[in-house]
């Protein structure tokens, strides 16, 4: 078929027309693949970037933890250098008071986190038990471990009874019965007999030197010694310090602090009582006046009168025929009315010849007088 003439010039270009159609061509090729090229290569550059980002996340993690080492370091230096300074005493977290737990160094939010913790219903069992308490420190609870009144475990035995229907170990802890109160003792089960028993047997110098010899205490049966000699811990420092306070003889008119602390049943808190009543009396002069200080247990004195004495010739006496109404007040066994009748009495007849005067007239009550006597001169 023959192409017509004007078709051909239709199709027919010079050289540089050709040249310009060969130049779109590539201009068109580039149009279309560059595209592709550019997010290929933008897609490679996106990976490099999120990759960077990551190692720029794990280089301030890792700052980060340098820095909370740092911290936890200085932490721990902290509260070593605290503990160096508490005079820590043994406790059971079940039943402390949160002032106790304050003097133990323990924070507000700790004894918060703690006070939750039992308030939810929770228990604890053993020592590590409180280590698991959030807030506490390794180093913490390293210092108060010795101190706490907790089984270093459960025994294998007993293991299994832990459920709703036998959950003895729930008034169980750690203890040694050389110093453990009756109080305490009751709240391991035993009863007031056998409690007494107990008392008996340390206050005439009874000492525990191994579990076993509880076991040989009249009462306490094989089933009790099996169930609380896992949570038996006999303290020989404690026996040293009961051998040393067995014998002891201190007269509680001129006895220091210190000095009242080395009997067997003394504290601090009953050695600053009995200094401070001591000063409200002028001194005592029987020793049954002890049983007056608050929160003085007769099962302490029981316990202590063996160890005291009382030197009479210390007692500071009152002069009636000088003292005034705020002076004569001031001692625990009179008030204010009968202060001002003593005053009143001297005032309107003179000076006294006797204290005896003061029950003869009626100025005082007949057991007023019989306490107050011994504290008054003429």
């Amino acid at each position: 078929m023959k192409i017509p003439e004007e078709i051909k010039d239709f199709f027919y270009f010079t050289k540089s027309e050709r040249n310009g159609i060969f130049f779109l061509i590539i201009l068109i090729f580039l149009i279309i693949i560059l595209p592709k090229v550019y997010f290929a290569y933008h897609t490679e550059t996106k990976t490099d970037a999120e990759k960077f980002a990551k190692e720029i996340i794990s280089f301030e993690n890792s700052l980060q933890s340098v820095k909370e080492q740092t911290y936890q370091d200085r932490l721990d230096r902290y509260i070593s250098e605290r503990y160096d300074t508490l005079e820590l005493f043994y406790f059971n977290p079940n039943s402390t008071t949160d002032k106790s737990f304050k003097k133990l160094g323990l924070t507000d939010k700790q004894i918060a986190t703690i006070r939750n913790y039992l308030n939810k219903g929770g228990k604890f069992y053993i020592k590590d038990d409180f280590r698991k308490i959030y807030g506490i420190r390794q180093s913490q609870y390293l210092r108060l471990k010795p101190y706490l009144l907790l089984a270093d475990e459960i025994p294998k035995n007993n293991k299994t009874k832990q459920t709703k229907q036998n959950t003895f170990t729930d008034s169980l802890f750690s203890f040694d019965p050389n110093t453990l109160s009756a109080e305490n003792l009751k709240k391991l089960g035993l009863s007031d007999k056998q409690i007494n028993i107990i008392e008996n047997f340390r206050n005439k110098g009874g000492i525990f030197y191994k579990p076993e010899d509880f076991k040989k205490i009249y009462g306490i049966s094989n089933e009790t010694y099996d169930k609380l000699s896992p949570y038996i811990k006999i303290e020989e420092n404690q026996i040293k310090t009961i051998k040393t306070k067995t014998f002891l003889l201190v007269d509680i008119n001129s006895a220091t602090h210190e000095e009242l602390t080395k009997i067997k049943g003394i504290g601090d808190y009953l050695a600053n009582n009995i200094i401070w009543y001591r000063k409200k009396l002028g001194g005592y002069v029987k020793k049954e006046q002890l049983l007056e200080i608050k929160n003085f247990r007769k099962s302490t004195f029981e316990q202590i009168k063996t160890n005291i004495i009382i030197d009479a010739t210390k007692i500071k006496k009152i002069n009636i025929n000088f003292s005034e109404v705020k002076d004569l007040v001031k001692h625990p066994y009179l008030n204010y009315n009968q202060a001002k009748a003593i005053v009143d009495y001297r005032i309107k007849n003179g000076a006294y010849q006797s204290v005896n005067i003061l029950i003869e007239k009626k100025i005082l009550p007949v057991d007023t007088f019989n306490k107050i006597k011994e504290y008054l001169s003429i």
